[in-house]
């Protein structure tokens, strides 16, 4: 009788004297094997400083004693294993059952190739890109992973990577093009101005014609490529300031769907920078110095065509970026109230909020960035979605209108009559999702009065939920809302 009451209060998560109870074992997410000596870290989803930590056991488990009711973050690390976490919180509280929790944390898996020329000799000093594709703000976009050169042997290596879509861009020029530059005129054309088109996984030419690279978790891909010489011709960059300053440049080209690619790099402490070897095309070339406190940025675009081409560079101070946020409607506003600055990488970086809703930041990258808000769900951006185009040199000043949400939507997701965690609930017209927590629950708060569709899909970590023909399929199934002043409760059933 004793050990039935047990196993049940355990699987309850039922209330001990100190409070709840959350316990599982940490699982090799490939093999299914349970991992010994993962520390794992549970944090209150609303204040994460108060966490706590513990490694796991021989078996893998952990166990979290006298935790109040509540939302918690659950998240697990391991040397040799990459990050994991469960998917939404975990919900604490009266039967819940949080004493059987499996936290997935996967193995590393790794990229790795050579890259040849014509003659199946190895390219030293090649760059290879590495970009994945992932969803960032609802919508699919490649992002740099990485950028490696090859060694000595033509070999290259992309490790600790997460499962996923990747693609490969190589480029280079031949070892006697560069070398050849102080034989003058008695060096012929051929090797003077020579350079290796660009290649894409699965060593092609044309970038309409690459695919992704599908890594599975844990698993060795092998990329092998071959780099053909074709006629090219020699870039002189110019950039006459700050001479004693070693610059850093970028040559950047149209590449995948209309996402530039990074087709060299270089350093030169100097006012002239050559890149050998680049095939006609246009192109953008930035560059980059700092002094240890300031840092300098420039660009420009040029085509390069049949002949050599000299291309000048200014370089001006960072950006700046200042603003205010006003409430509609007068007010205060929430101290812990950030603005969000998020690049075309999906890095984001906070912008802390001062007297008066005044925030500012001295030095930004030149680049375009998306502006949201965090801290405060329950207020909204009047005018969502718009990016900002920040140049080098500009002094951005911004005033941003923000509203607070009258409605709130939550409810619980299910699948055959049981809670279902780790759902993608998708708010359209919104562009709003969330993931369903341990207990199925979600909950959207701060959602501007009108009309709305709501669904959930089960398996949505791909799902493009701000693209309109992306989610087309799950509307005809979804819940039709009129979202007004206080809280809507939503029943839904995963697709």
């Amino acid at each position: 009788m004793t050990a039935l009451l047990l196993a049940w209060l355990l699987a309850a998560g039922a209330q001990t004297a100190g409070g709840y109870r959350v316990a599982g074992v940490v699982v090799n997410a490939a093999s299914g094997q349970s991992v010994a000596g993962a520390r794992v870290t549970i944090a209150p989803v609303e204040r994460r400083d108060q966490k706590m930590s513990m490694v796991t056991a021989d078996d893998g488990r952990f166990a979290f004693t006298g935790l109040p009711k509540g939302k918690y973050e659950l998240t697990g690390r391991r040397r040799g294993l990459l990050p994991g976490s469960c998917a939404g919180a975990v919900v604490v509280g009266p039967d819940q059952d949080t004493g059987s929790i499996a936290l997935r944390m996967s193995p590393p898996a790794v990229i790795s190739g050579k890259v040849v020329d014509d003659a199946g000799e190895p390219v030293a000093q090649a760059q290879v890109e590495l970009l994945g594709s992932k969803i960032i703000d609802g919508r699919r976009g490649l992002t740099i992973v990485a950028v490696r050169q090859t060694d000595d042997t033509g070999e290259y290596r992309f490790s600790a990577l997460w499962a996923g879509s990747y693609y490969l861009v190589v480029s280079g020029v031949p070892w006697y093009t560069k070398f050849t530059e102080t034989l003058g005129e008695s060096a012929p054309p051929s090797m003077t101005h020579s350079g290796y088109a660009t290649r894409y996984y699965p060593n092609v030419i044309d970038p309409a014609t690459a695919e992704p690279l599908i890594l599975k978790a844990g698993r060795k891909a092998t990329a092998d490529f071959t780099l053909l010489p074709v006629p090219a011709v020699l870039v002189q960059v110019h950039c006459e300031q700050f001479e004693s300053l070693t610059k850093h440049y970028t040559l950047i080209a149209g590449g995948l769907a209309g996402n530039p690619v990074s087709v060299r790099q270089g350093s030169e402490t100097g006012e002239l920078y050559n890149f050998w070897g680049v095939l006609p095309g246009h192109y953008t070339v930035r560059a980059e110095a700092t002094d240890g406190s300031r840092t300098w940025y420039g660009a420009s675009e040029f085509d390069a065509a049949a002949g050599d081409t000299d291309v000048n560079v200014t370089l001006d101070n960072a950006p700046s970026l200042s603003g205010m946020v006003v409430l509609d409607g007068g007010g205060g506003l929430p101290a812990q109230l950030a603005v969000q600055l998020r690049d075309q990488a999906g890095r984001s970086q906070p912008l802390a909020m001062g007297a008066g809703g005044r925030f500012s930041t001295p030095a930004i990258p030149p680049g375009r960035y998306r502006v949201s808000l965090s801290g405060a769900d329950e207020y909204y951006l009047k005018s969502q979605g718009e990016m900002l185009d920040i140049r080098a040199g500009a002094a951005v000043r911004l005033t941003l209108a923000v509203a607070r949400g009258a409605g709130r939507v939550a409810g619980t997701v299910y699948r055959d009559g049981h809670p279902l965690p780790g759902a993608l609930v998708v708010l359209t017209p919104a562009n709003r999702a969330t993931l369903s927590n341990s207990d199925g629950s979600y909950e959207f708060q701060g959602v501007p009065i009108g009309q709305y569709s709501l669904f959930a899909v089960e398996d949505g970590a791909e799902l493009e939920y701000a693209n309109p023909e992306a989610i087309r399929q799950y509307l005809s199934g979804a819940k039709k809302m009129r979202v007004g002043p206080g809280s809507d409760d939503v029943r839904l059933t995963a697709n």
